[in-house]
């Protein structure tokens, strides 16, 4: 029984679903180091060396090193295709794949003299890599990034104004504003700039824009407190199979210490409601607090990915 594929209009409304998707598809590409490291491990002592020739074991390794780096390699190659009619959108995203494939080649290179062939193949992907990289940064070059990131920053809070998002929790929407920032042209500029008391107000924005729109929503004011738990674990139940889905991919990389309330989203998006014995997951919220804690998880997952 096959797959059903995600649909479109989930792919239109949460276009940073395609940029995890090509981040967490290049690293799924092995570097083949446990092959290299259990042949430099053997190599280092003749007896090894001796008896894994005798029994054939070195040439079946091999194999399966040719195997995995080649089967690797055509999935690059296919993929760099696909980059020639899809640009990347968010620069986190191409980073981190030329990161990849600068990772794979030092893989091949230090594999023996018997893989030239395999050699030239990296080599020749590095090299069309490269275009896309330098088309990347003349764009960088040709464009005022914060103007882009202001940008980027009304379009966002337009789509959660015009209710192209109301299918979801209001806790939910929050989330995705800041999810759609990071991975855009307002995420690459608080990454990127230096100048730090313009990221300060961008954010500071973001984060006036999401209370003024929560307080609107939820149609409270500014002192309302309320226990949130139970109240978006049922909203998120109520939610297709798809959306779910949506949910716990796009926070499965957060942490209870770290990332918090995005840790608490992937948890009940996956059915998991007891989330009070959790410490950092605060028990009741208010619209500032909602905002801030958000956004902090934001914070720290653009550190880590800062350069």
């Amino acid at each position: 029984m096959g797959t059903k594929p995600i649909s479109t209009a989930l792919i239109k409304n949460h276009p940073q679903l395609t940029e995890k998707a090509l981040i967490d598809f290049v690293n799924s590409i092995e570097v083949i180091d446990d092959h290299i490291r259990v042949r430099e491990t053997i190599n280092q002592n003749f007896g090894n060396r001796l008896w894994n020739d005798l029994t054939g074991q070195s040439q079946l390794r091999q194999q399966t090193v040719d195997q995995h780096v080649s089967g690797s390699l055509n999935t690059i190659a296919n993929w760099l295709k696909f980059l020639q009619h899809t640009q990347i959108e968010s620069d986190l995203a191409n980073t981190l794949v030329a990161e990849k494939v600068a990772e794979t080649r030092a893989g091949v290179m230090r594999l023996n003299a018997k893989h030239n062939e395999l050699t030239k193949h990296v080599n020749s992907l590095l090299a069309e890599f490269q275009g896309f990289d330098n088309k990347f940064t003349q764009k960088l070059a040709q464009v005022d990034q914060g103007r882009l990131a202001t940008q980027h920053l009304e379009a966002v809070f337009d789509k959660w104004q015009a209710g192209r998002l109301n299918q979801y929790p209001v806790m939910i929407l929050l989330y995705f504003v800041f999810d759609e920032l990071y991975w855009g042209d307002f995420g690459n500029y608080c990454r990127k700039c230096d100048l730090e008391q313009e990221i300060i107000r961008l954010i500071q924005q973001a984060k006036d824009k999401a209370a003024i729109q929560l307080k609107n929503d939820l149609k409270i004011d500014e002192t309302s407190v309320w226990a949130w738990h139970e109240q978006l674990a049922d909203e998120i139940q109520q939610l297709t199979s798809d959306q779910q889905q949506v949910l716990a991919y796009l926070t499965d990389d957060a942490t209870a210490d770290t990332m918090p309330m995005l840790w608490a989203v992937n948890h009940l998006s996956t059915g998991k409601n007891e989330l009070e014995s959790f410490k950092n997951v605060p028990i009741v919220l208010n619209v500032h607090n909602a905002v801030q804690r958000f956004a902090n998880d934001f914070e720290v997952r653009n550190a880590q990915q800062r350069f």
